[in-house]
């Protein structure tokens, strides 16, 4: 975790400066007393103005198109061996050790020294997958980071008398072509992407999956809520190279954020169902620890909110080395090819041309 008491946000058509400012002495408080960097509106308001030009400076300077980065991806678990853990999972699932299971995989590869710009990596990753919970986090000493275009929200919560939740799970995952530039492929282009979405809408194995989460979801937020809501039920929310099946439930706690989110975590929609078996299974499979992906990220506000994103969809740098974790989920009805397609559907949403297989 890291206090920020300054920030500039970046949204797709604004951006924030944003910067805390010391109170009166509060005992009850203090931390937060000495955790501001800022004693005066003055000192706050005067590195708000600095920022502010540095962008306005920024927004008139033509900036190139990033190149990709070309990294050569291997998998931890190669086909075969990601093949035969789904018909093992699959027997789990017939033994009626779980629902639903979250199987993932991971990719690697190497990156010389000098080979990688990390901002410019994201920048690549946000020109080809935009996304609303994208999130760029570099520690240059170490050449170490995150670099995630996660389509998912986790939880967002927001107190006034009591604490208002909103979760987002998505499950059910289809490949979307890039749109064409030129204007007479444009209506066969429409014709299929909605094909697709339509598909996706009405597969009887995807719409399990994100019920199973939904159920699953809506139990974890029963045990801290009075009032749980699905607002709505399995649409299709596109990307630019992916639709993704999503699902709104909303629910009001006297819990604090900060249980709401220890209570629900991990996400169920890289877990499965049930929640504490399936993660054993999965520990099982998958041999490995995965990480930062597939957990959350996010903030808590000093004024009761929070908002926090689903690690997917993201690139790992450290060590020299890259990882992207990739999976879906299996239920009886999953047909094993098909799930290692969607394996690569998703590493290619991420990264595009920024990897060569």
């Amino acid at each position: 975790l890291t206090f920020v008491d300054r920030c500039v946000v970046v949204e797709p058509d604004c951006a924030w400066v944003l910067a805390l400012v010391r109170r009166a002495v509060d005992v009850e408080h203090e931390w937060l007393d000495q955790a501001c960097g800022f004693a005066s509106t003055a000192e706050a308001e005067a590195w708000v103005h600095g920022q502010t030009q540095r962008i306005r400076e920024a927004l008139g300077v033509d900036v190139p198109d990033p190149e990709p980065l070309h990294v050569q991806m291997r998998p931890l678990m190669d086909r075969a061996t990601y093949l035969d853990a789904i018909r093992t999972a699959q027997q789990l699932i017939a033994q009626g050790e779980s629902y639903e299971i979250c199987l993932t995989n991971e990719f690697q590869g190497l990156i010389a020294p000098g080979q990688m710009s990390a901002r410019q990596a994201y920048l690549r990753m946000r020109q080809n997958n935009p996304a609303p919970f994208g999130a760029f986090i570099w520690d240059s000493s170490n050449q170490s980071g995150i670099l995630s275009c996660s389509p998912e929200r986790f939880q967002r919560t927001r107190v006034d008398s009591e604490t208002e939740i909103e979760m987002k799970p998505i499950k059910g995952t289809s490949r979307r072509e890039p749109r064409p530039f030129l204007s007479n492929e444009y209506d066969e282009w429409r014709e299929e992407d909605e094909r697709r979405k339509q598909e996706l809408l009405s597969s009887v194995k995807e719409r399990a999956e994100n019920l199973m989460i939904v159920d699953l979801i809506r139990h974890d937020l029963n045990t801290i809520s009075h009032s749980v809501r699905v607002e709505r039920l399995m649409h299709i929310e596109s990307f630019a190279r992916v639709h993704q099946m999503v699902t709104t439930v909303r629910a009001r706690s006297c819990a604090g954020v900060v249980e709401c989110l220890a209570h629900c975590f991990p996400p169920g929609s890289m877990t499965g169902a049930p929640k504490t078996r399936t993660t054993q299974i999965i520990s099982q499979l998958e041999n490995r620890r995965r990480g930062v992906y597939s957990g959350v990220l996010g903030y808590f506000s000093t004024h009761g909110r929070s908002d926090w994103a689903v690690v997917i969809r993201t690139a790992v740098v450290a060590d020299g080395r890259m990882s992207v974790g990739t999976g879906g989920a299996l239920t009886i009805l999953s047909e094993p090819k098909a799930e290692w397609a969607e394996v690569e559907t998703k590493l290619h949403a991420t990264m595009a041309d920024s990897v060569s297989p």
